[in-house]
């Protein structure tokens, strides 16, 4: 059985309270600090004050709290090797409103393959803010191009109809008119005969710097400008 602390009051170096069983412990520097019987009747400081090792010992409450606050990370925080951390889970969820309402709080929404999910394309809707709202433009009739941006843009989805017996090229171009024949596009692509084809540029779309224009052509290598036979439709920021 360990020896019982007394009830008495004694005082240390730095003149604080201690039971007189403990007496002065007190080291002058850092003060007089709780200590707690450990194991083997040794003793355990907690909180002194150069106190930086993790929680290996007997009962020391101040190392563990240390050691968890060491999962949390400040702002600009830099990394070193071996830091403590929490792993952040996701949850497989294919619709990004399923389960959630506005400003409810809500884990991060995985894909399939684990990715980080997100809309495929900004939204086009009457109530779409400004700065996500897609802009729209059709040929007005059969025709072998169209501009459909005179100035830099993201093109996020082209519909090409091809009333053609032959299958041919659509190029796209970084311009702001429609360049001369010979010119190599930014883009080529192809449609079958007498078909319409979808090509979209999902998340980030597809930059253009100067402008966006679309023409049928003969040729994939450069510009050989067909007949009035397509029709043009295309989403666009």
């Amino acid at each position: 059985m360990g020896t019982l602390q007394g009830s008495g009051l004694n005082w240390d170096s730095d003149n604080k309270y201690t039971s007189a069983y403990y007496g002065n412990l007190g080291d002058a520097t850092n003060g007089w600090y709780i200590y707690v019987r450990a194991l083997n009747d040794g003793i355990v400081p907690l909180g002194k004050a150069s106190d930086s090792s993790t929680p290996t010992g007997n009962g020391n409450v101040i190392q563990l709290l240390k050691a968890i606050r060491e999962m949390f990370k400040r702002e600009d925080d830099t990394h070193t090797t071996l830091d403590y951390g929490m792993p952040s889970w996701g949850v497989v969820n294919e619709s990004l409103t399923a389960g959630r309402a506005a400003g409810d709080y809500g884990p991060v929404a995985l894909g399939l393959a684990g990715e980080q999910y997100q809309v495929p394309t900004p939204p086009q809707t009457a109530t779409s803010a400004a700065s996500v709202a897609l802009a729209s433009i059709s040929s007005t009739a059969a025709a072998a191009s169209l501009v459909i941006k005179a100035s830099a843009g993201t093109l996020y989805k082209l519909t090409v109809l091809n009333t053609n017996g032959a299958a041919q090229y659509v190029l796209l171009h970084n311009t702001t008119t429609l360049p001369a024949d010979g010119q190599v596009p930014a883009i080529a692509l192809k449609v079958p005969a007498g078909d319409s084809k979808d090509f979209h540029w999902p998340n980030f779309g597809r930059r253009f710097t100067t402008g966006i224009v679309v023409c049928n052509s003969s040729t994939f290598a450069t510009k050989t400008i067909g007949a009035a036979d397509c029709f043009f439709t295309a989403d666009y920021k």
